[in-house]
């Protein structure tokens, strides 16, 4: 299936955001089932844009927290190295 730009946008959104199907399917026009069938296969490029949503928003997360860490955040610190053990 080809995507529009804005639609890319939004998978890796929906991505980052953990959102579930049916919120998906409320957002974009794809039906939950559709929207189950691409998440699962992962040759499609709905996968690929949701996966690379999340990865890019886990890399955002590490960044701030390991940066909060350097400065002495001893919470951001503890958050950053749970963050690391549950990889």
């Amino acid at each position: 299936m080809k995507y529009t730009e804005e639609q890319i946008t939004q998978i890796h959104n929906f991505g980052a955001f953990n959102y579930p199907p049916e919120k998906m399917a409320n957002i974009i026009d794809m039906t939950i089932e559709e929207i189950q069938t691409e998440i699962q296969n992962k040759d499609s490029d709905f996968y690929k844009y949701f996966n690379a949503g999340k990865d890019k928003a886990d890399y955002v997360i590490d960044c701030k927290l390991f940066e909060l860490a350097q400065t002495g955040d001893l919470k951001a610190l503890e958050q950053f190295e749970d963050r690391k053990n549950d990889r």
